[in-house]
């Protein structure tokens, strides 16, 4: 997967903070926050076969360009890829060489 090949306009979501909620954590449904550039490459599922997992389950990797913007990205929130939504699982550190961010999301069904 190469770097420069950013094909998918992703949306980033975020859970809205309620207002008048004391604390001010956010609570609320999950709206979409801003949208970037990423490449896409979802994983094969011959790892959660191999564990024995009893779920449906996908994965994959995505790949977006470091900026400041996309470093504030987290395991707290969502990612739509083409009308799908993706929980995040892990965040990569930013390799400041190569200028890109990688981001391990998952969708899970079941249990």
């Amino acid at each position: 997967m190469l770097a420069g090949r950013m094909r998918y306009s992703v949306t980033i979501l975020r859970r809205a903070v309620i207002m008048g909620d004391p604390g001010g954590a956010p609570r609320g449904d999950f709206s979409d926050a801003f949208a970037t550039r990423a490449s896409f490459k979802q994983a094969s599922g011959a790892k959660a076969v191999e564990a024995g997992l009893a779920e449906d389950q996908s994965r994959g990797l995505l790949r977006i360009y470091d900026c400041a913007q996309n470093r504030t990205i987290n395991v707290a929130d969502r990612i739509r890829v083409e009308g799908r939504e993706w929980a995040v699982e892990s965040v990569s550190l930013p390799d400041r060489t190569r200028r890109f961010i990688e981001i391990v999301v998952a969708r899970k069904i079941g249990g």
